[in-house]
């Protein structure tokens, strides 16, 4: 039985908010980070990770890549996972840059729970986070990410019509369906280690500043479904007066949660 526990990304664009991704899985306590960079060029990019990297257990890696979310993404990371020693029962975490775990105790009693009951994966919902106002903010490189977009809200769920299951934790032999960490193709993942199924938070920090020209971009490239291109229109209409979210809109339920936390 494992302890160990791999947190894994691919960065396609967005860079600024790898230093805070970088900080928040080391703070959580992951065994070690893999940073799987998909970019046009080596030189610049990779040189950015490293530096963002700088005295955290990571280990950076480059691919080239002309579009956002290629068709071999899970390929591409399954031989990351595989290069850097993973096995079938260490557990990982497959995540998208923006996405932000906070669980209600501290990872090594979930992944001893998990173990000693032998369950493969976990899972929990996804909040998205904004700025105040609803404004698309930059992000800032030295002031805590929770505490830049304090507002938690039902962008994806009710405003998209999107997915917000996801797979926070799972063994490495588990298979995701579609290579998406929405669903598993071999594993159950309703057992809860601690707490409540809503103490499991993915905090999304999309909606920052560029994410129209993002958006954009995504919708010109070649791998974007007609499910998600839906998803991209519906956000760009809702920005398209004002160019930022109305979170006064029905469904969006705006909360304040504030800075992350880190159990002890």
């Amino acid at each position: 039985m494992s302890h160990r526990v791999f947190a894994i990304t691919s960065v396609y664009e967005n860079p600024e908010l790898l230093p805070h991704f970088v900080d928040h899985y080391a703070r959580l306590g992951v065994d070690r980070i893999l940073i799987v960079l998909r970019t046009p060029r080596r030189e610049e990019s990779l040189c950015h990770a490293f530096v963002s990297a700088n005295s955290c257990p990571t280990a950076v890696s480059w691919f080239p890549c002309n579009h956002f979310a290629d068709a071999d993404k899970a390929e591409v990371e399954e031989r990351v996972l595989r290069e850097n020693g993973v096995r079938p029962d260490d557990y990982v975490m497959h995540l998208d840059l923006d996405e932000f775990h906070e669980y209600p105790v501290p990872i090594i009693s979930i992944v001893e729970v998990m173990s000693r009951k032998r369950n493969w994966a976990l899972r929990g919902w996804l909040v998205d986070r904004i700025a105040e106002g609803g404004v698309l903010a930059p992000v800032r490189s030295t002031f805590d990410i929770g505490e830049q977009y304090p507002i938690g809200c039902d962008v994806t769920k009710n405003l998209l019509k999107a997915c917000t299951q996801k797979i926070m934790l799972c063994q490495a032999r588990v298979r995701l369906r579609d290579g998406i960490n929405h669903d598993t193709c071999n594993a159950f993942y309703e057992k809860i280690p601690f707490g409540r199924i809503e103490d499991y938070v993915v905090h999304h920090f999309k909606w920052t500043d560029g994410v129209e020209a993002r958006l954009r971009a995504r919708l010109d490239g070649p791998s974007v479904g007609p499910e998600y291109r839906r998803e991209c229109h519906r956000f760009l209409e809702c920005i398209r007066t004002t160019g930022k979210l109305d979170l006064s809109a029905p469904g969006l339920m705006p909360r304040w949660l504030g800075a992350l936390r880190y159990p002890m």
